[in-house]
């Protein structure tokens, strides 16, 4: 059984790069104040009760990846905006998403129990993403956002938005095999 992820065609294609076609989708959100691991692992937990009937329909939502975590800066980031760019430290802001399956949209999901969830209808977007293995942390997140970074120079390529790390995988996958990429939407 395949995991739904959010739909995108590849317009390039340049080793471990693309630049991709995304079509709308919905998401759910929880800001968490702590440090980058606890941050994760706190929205993590809470998204993921709200998905297996932590809401007033008591409904389970199938799973779907990516989980998406990206630093929330002084201003308010619209979701096709997230930003992940420089070691936050303690006390960061950061917004922990999962991608919700295509039958949902923001006018159909159940109404989480928990109201610090929040809901958004991401629109058609132009995204460039870095893909990777191995576990996440902050260093290797702002190392592979400053690679994208690079690439998107050398090749003359503007962001339209800040940059955000997605993971595929659940914990329990080995290094290697784990699936992750630093994602930015582009012009």
């Amino acid at each position: 059984m395949a995991i739904e992820t959010p739909k995108f065609e590849i317009l390039q294609k340049d080793g471990k790069f693309e630049i991709r076609k995304y079509q709308e989708y919905t998401i759910a959100s929880v800001e968490i104040e702590s440090d980058f691991k606890h941050a994760l692992i706190e929205g993590f937990r809470i998204l993921a009760d709200y998905i297996f009937g932590d809401n007033r329909a008591k409904t389970g939502i199938e799973m779907t990846v990516p989980v998406t975590e990206q630093v929330v800066t002084g201003q308010k980031i619209g979701m096709t905006a997230p930003v992940i760019a420089a070691r936050a430290g303690e006390g960061a802001k950061y917004l922990i998403s999962f991608t919700m399956p295509s039958k949902y949209n923001v006018q159909n999901l159940p109404e989480p129990v928990n109201k610090n969830i929040s809901f958004v209808t991401v629109a058609p977007h132009k995204a460039a993403a870095l893909r990777f293995s191995g576990y996440m942390n902050e260093k290797t997140t702002v190392g592979k956002t400053k690679e994208l970074e690079a690439w998107l120079n050398k090749n003359n390529l503007r962001t339209k938005s800040g940059f955000s790390l997605a993971q595929y995988n659940p914990p329990w996958i080995p290094g290697p095999f784990r699936k992750n990429e630093i994602i930015v939407d582009v012009e």
